[in-house]
């Protein structure tokens, strides 16, 4: 039960150094491969609507792209699951619509001109 608590300690340790931007991050990673465990990904969170809307706008500049692919382009900047860039995307890409920002055609999202 011990071993338990200690592993999820470190891990959440690890969490808050990545998420924080903090140092001593390859100390809690050599603790936990002596320890044989597998490094759990955390992704960056997100911490505003602006955010969103900015990776969304970054992904749309090198031209249309599919809300997947958009997703995708969070995915490899933020590290966070597939199932969650997808939802965030899909809110943060119709706000830039509203705004008019953003335009659909068919199944494709452009930068408004």
């Amino acid at each position: 039960m011990l071993d338990k608590t200690i592993t999820s300690a470190l891990c959440q340790l690890r969490a808050q150094i990545i998420r924080g931007n903090l140092d001593g991050l390859e100390h809690v990673e050599a603790l936990l491969v002596a320890r044989g465990i597998d490094l759990p990904s955390v992704p960056r969170k997100i911490a505003q609507r602006r955010d969103t809307s900015r990776l969304a706008l970054n992904a749309l500049r090198d031209g249309p792209k599919r809300s997947k692919e958009v997703a995708q382009h969070v995915m490899a900047a933020t590290g966070m699951p597939e199932r969650q860039a997808k939802a965030i995307i899909y809110q943060a890409v119709y706000n830039l619509h509203r705004r008019g920002l953003a335009v659909k055609d068919g199944r494709v999202w452009r930068l408004a001109q």
